[in-house]
């Protein structure tokens, strides 16, 4: 298990999420009391909105940028679900929209702009695309590593599970010398695919040999980054370009290393989940 937010930034809950002097508070506030306090990612994405234009000289009804002051959203696909952090009342906003931020990138300094009445962040998380404030969810369940509940799979080989759908022949060799048979329903691991040479036909390996790809269905392995890194052209060969944080289709898995699509990376530089 691995936590996936982490806390904004250095200071003390003032505040936590729920009801507050008879209207609803929907996120957490840290207070910290030093000067430029720095602002992180909770976790790696990419800036949504980044807004800012208020004075740093905030009070209570203040509505400037709807009250949240200088604010910044960060959108991050996890496991392939998307999240969106909310960090308001900044005095000054270090990033710009678009850009593509790692866990723990500075995206701001801690303020007191908008309604607010001392130096502190808030800091609100929505388990979608952010419509509106009152979607947001209770934060400490994820910055206590409670949430998302993921178990990341270990590197064995394997890149995707199939699930036979019916009665399926195993050969020994892709097309021929059949050496047992998987019921419909079993769940098996994918170490590869060939084609059969006489026609094209694709084949899995499910390690005990090869099942024709037309009786089960294929859920391919997820690999989420989360800090820029570097792709290759194959296992060990030269480096490609470089890789955003994100949520990826693994194709294939080879002696520590698995394929996105059109390159490769270091098994022990992403997070892995199986579907």
């Amino acid at each position: 298990m691995k936590q996936v937010f982490i806390k904004p930034a250095e200071g003390i809950y003032t505040s936590p999420y729920g009801m507050r002097s008879g209207s609803m508070h929907y996120g957490v506030d840290i207070a910290n009391r030093s000067s430029n306090v720095p602002v992180h990612a909770s976790a790696a994405g990419v800036i949504n909105k980044a807004v800012g234009g208020c004075s740093n000289n905030g009070s209570i009804g203040n509505t400037c940028n709807g009250g949240y002051g200088n604010y910044v959203i960060v959108r991050h696909s996890i496991n392939g679900k998307t999240y969106d952090t909310l960090y308001a009342h900044l005095q000054s906003i270090s990033v710009s929209v678009g850009q593509t931020v790692n866990q723990g990138d500075k995206i701001g300094v801690m303020g007191n702009s908008g309604s607010s009445t001392g130096q502190h962040v808030h800091f609100e998380i929505y388990e979608k695309a952010r419509v509106s404030q009152s979607e947001a969810v209770d934060p400490m369940p994820y910055l206590n590593g409670d949430k998302p509940t993921v178990s990341y799979h270990t590197y064995d080989g394997t890149w995707a599970t199939i699930t036979i759908t019916q009665k399926a022949n195993v050969f020994k060799n892709v097309g021929y010398e059949i050496i047992g048979q998987l019921e419909a329903g079993g769940k098996y691991k994918v170490y590869g695919q060939r084609e059969y040479a006489a026609d094209g036909t694709l084949f899995y390996n499910v390690g005990s040999g090869y099942v024709h790809h037309a009786y089960g269905t294929i859920a391919n392995h997820h690999a989420t980054v989360t800090s820029t890194i570097n792709t290759y052209s194959s296992p060990n060969g030269a480096i490609k370009r470089q890789l955003a944080p994100g949520t990826y289709k693994v194709h294939a898995a080879k002696d520590g290393w698995y394929n996105l699509g059109a390159e490769w990376v270091k098994a022990d530089q992403v997070l892995v989940t199986k579907n």
